[in-house]
């Protein structure tokens, strides 16, 4: 840590040796000495997954991209319900001092997520929407940690717990509930009708011409009303 102190320790020097202006330059003589303590510790370093939390910066959830020596540049991701880890484009550079002045989620490698189903009555097999739960969990790829099956009011409620890579993490609980909804038989794809051939006039006599069907049917799902509900 001495020798990284000593690399800035001229800037150091300028700085507190014109004690008149010191309290100008107090924000970056504190963005200078957390570089220093964020680039000691390496808790915070290019590549990981960082969630800050404080006051005049409100929550920011992004990838680091570069510590600099007084700004960390981090890509946003979506939080919550809105582009849940999807990066949304835009480099937000947060003063470094705020890295230690501040909570801050440090992401590691996976991340634990849920999928939440709800089924109204009348109630089908139970066995049948956890093993389909699980199935949809495990079939697209993530760790399953466990099922629930609980109830509330008029609902059944199906809580799945996976474990997901935070680099590929999206939204990956749209995809499991469109599994689960259809392999418990709540939903079922509806493929899109193909075209009907057409006739035309050619030389004072009707031919007819078929025209050739859509290469794939996109597949169409319906999520029921109550499947569109969140409670947080």
């Amino acid at each position: 840590m001495s020798g990284e102190i000593l690399d800035y320790w001229p800037i150091f020097s300028i700085l507190f040796s014109s004690m008149g202006i010191s309290f100008v330059f107090k924000d970056y003589i504190a963005d200078l000495l957390a570089t220093v303590v964020i680039k000691k510790t390496k808790d915070i370093k290019p590549g990981t997954r960082i969630k800050v939390t404080g006051a005049g910066l409100g929550t920011t959830k992004g990838d680091v991209m570069d510590i600099g020596i007084l700004r960390t540049t981090v890509m946003e991701v979506g939080d919550g319900e809105r582009l849940p880890s999807v990066r949304t484009g835009r480099l937000i550079k947060v003063p470094n001092y705020m890295l230690i002045n501040n909570p801050v989620m440090i992401y590691g490698d996976t991340i634990i997520d849920e999928a939440v189903a709800y089924v109204p009555r009348p109630y089908p097999d139970t066995q049948l929407l956890i093993d389909s739960m699980k199935d949809a969990i495990v079939g697209n790829g993530h760790g399953l940690i466990e099922v629930g099956l609980y109830q509330k009011d008029d609902r059944l409620i199906i809580h799945g717990v996976f474990e997901v890579k935070t680099s590929e993490m999206g939204d990956e609980r749209s995809k499991i509930l469109k599994d689960f909804l259809i392999k418990s038989r709540q939903i079922s794809p509806v493929a899109e009708a193909p075209k009907v051939g057409t006739q035309v006039a050619e030389a004072g006599t009707m031919q007819e011409a078929a025209k050739p069907a859509a290469a794939a049917a996109a597949e169409k799902v319906v999520i029921p009303l109550a499947n569109a509900e969140r409670d947080d």
